[in-house]
């Protein structure tokens, strides 16, 4: 298959060694860093100076559906309440972004209705990296 073609199947999603099936339609994944980089301060005659944040933390969004198979696994590592890593990759473009030391940020919510609804869970990073 060609570079230039996109294809979901070639994203891999790990969480605390999960391996992510049964993605939601649309945009199941998100990833980013909490804060930016770089802020500017600009002086009364115009100067520029940069700061550089030391802060580090990211924030993964991942929506599954609600008869995902690794539902109930998610749900067991949310509840024992430990760290773990968070990875995705895209396979095909080299893309990744992982995170480590992270934990859920609260229960996924509840919802049901006449179709197949997404489970929606926040994901905090306290090391976020992209590569």
């Amino acid at each position: 298959m060609a570079k230039n073609v996109f294809n979901f199947k070639d994203t891999v999603g790990i969480v605390g060694g999960i391996i992510l099936t049964g993605y939601m339609d649309g945009t199941p994944i998100e990833a980013e860093k909490n804060e930016d980089t770089y802020s500017q301060h600009v002086g009364a005659d115009g100067s520029v100076s940069y700061n550089e944040s030391n802060d580090e933390t990211g924030t993964f969004t991942v929506t599954l559906k609600q008869d995902s198979s690794v539902l109930s696994a998610l749900e067991g590592l949310r509840k024992s309440k430990e760290s773990f890593n968070v990875s995705f990759t895209d396979t095909k473009r080299g893309k990744r972004v992982s995170g480590e030391d992270c934990r859920f940020q609260k229960n996924a919510p509840f919802s049901r209705g006449a179709e197949i609804e997404g489970v929606e869970y926040s994901i905090l990073a306290a090391h976020y990296k992209e590569d």
